[in-house]
């Protein structure tokens, strides 16, 4: 989600200075949320200047070192960056300024099938951080029961008015460690359809199917997920298996998403929140980036974010 206004283009910018452009850099150029807000100024050893008279004479606010395809850095070169680290200068590698950027982790896939290797291996929960989530999933969940339950009392009377029949509706999901559970929602489709991702203007809703969407009244009984211990409150967004098997063959990093629970609402569905098949990539990329950098004052970012996507009716 784009919280701030476009700017105008090139009016304030802030420029960085690329050392070795490669895969991650050419990754990040084409992202419009560092073409709104970003300049790149290229690194050139023909260009006679040295890193700090680059920096000098643009007035770069970082220097960014791109090491995806090249491994090292001359004596010299390493010294004038080391110079200018020294004068103040902020320096990145270009990773950690791809997730500074944008708040995911840049995933690279070559044309044949390989991966570019990172330390996206090394992202991990600890076993405090799995007890924590699950207390503070518990009190929240246990809190807002009460009004939930008149919430999910009033969605039901929609869907039966618009649809006689089941107001519920329960579908397999990939939960932790590849676990499969029932997910459980307020039915916003008709009983009968063909199946498949949402498309825009879709047929298959109910009449009531937009506005349960738009305010999230049709995941409220996946509260009842996060008591029994199948969901979080927060994390990736549980998939059906067909999809998990489809988006495993497109990108081997999907399955990082199950080191932890899915969650009602993520990282990625905050920025996100009108997501579409295309999108797949982005949305593990914020996914990783959650779990990588979990902390109690994210969730609390998140649900702060959620109430706003509520509010706002999924508009960016």
């Amino acid at each position: 989600m784009n919280f701030l206004k476009k700017m105008p283009a090139g009016l304030l910018k802030k420029r960085f200075l690329f050392i070795n452009v490669s895969d991650v850099s050419m990754k990040l150029f084409k992202d419009e949320g560092f073409q709104n807000y970003h300049k790149k100024i290229i690194y050139s050893v023909s260009s006679g200047l040295t890193v700090q008279e680059y920096a000098d004479k643009f007035k770069v606010s970082g220097i960014v070192i791109d090491t995806t395809n090249v491994g090292h850095l001359s004596e010299k070169l390493a010294n004038e960056i080391i110079d200018s680290k020294i004068n103040g200068v902020k320096v990145y590698e270009a990773h950690e300024f791809y997730e500074y950027i944008n708040k995911r982790i840049p995933l690279v896939k070559f044309s044949q099938n390989e991966y570019l290797a990172d330390d996206v291996f090394a992202i991990s929960f600890t076993r405090t951080d799995f007890y924590f989530k699950r207390a503070f999933d518990l009190a929240v969940a246990i809190v807002l029961l009460p009004i939930a339950l008149l919430l999910i009392l009033f969605g039901c009377i929609l869907v039966f008015i618009n649809s006689p029949g089941n107001v519920f509706f329960s579908q397999d999901r990939v939960g932790k460690n590849g676990k499969i559970f029932k997910i459980h929602k307020l039915r916003t489709m008709k009983l009968k359809h063909s199946g498949g991702f949402t498309v825009e203007k879709d047929d298959r809703l109910l009449f009531v199917g937009p506005f349960l969407r738009r305010t999230k009244l049709d995941e409220l009984p996946q509260l009842f997920n996060v008591i029994n211990g199948d969901m979080s409150l927060i994390g990736p967004r549980p998939e059906r298996p067909k999809y998990v098997e489809i988006a495993n063959s497109e990108y081997v990093y999907f399955d990082l998403r199950h080191m932890v629970k899915p969650g009602i609402t993520g990282w990625a569905q905050v920025h996100l929140p009108k997501a579409t098949p295309e999108d797949n990539l982005k949305k593990l990329e914020f996914d990783l980036f959650y779990i990588k950098n979990y902390s109690f004052l994210l969730d609390l970012k998140i649900i702060f974010y959620t109430i706003k996507v509520v509010l706002t009716l999924n508009s960016n």
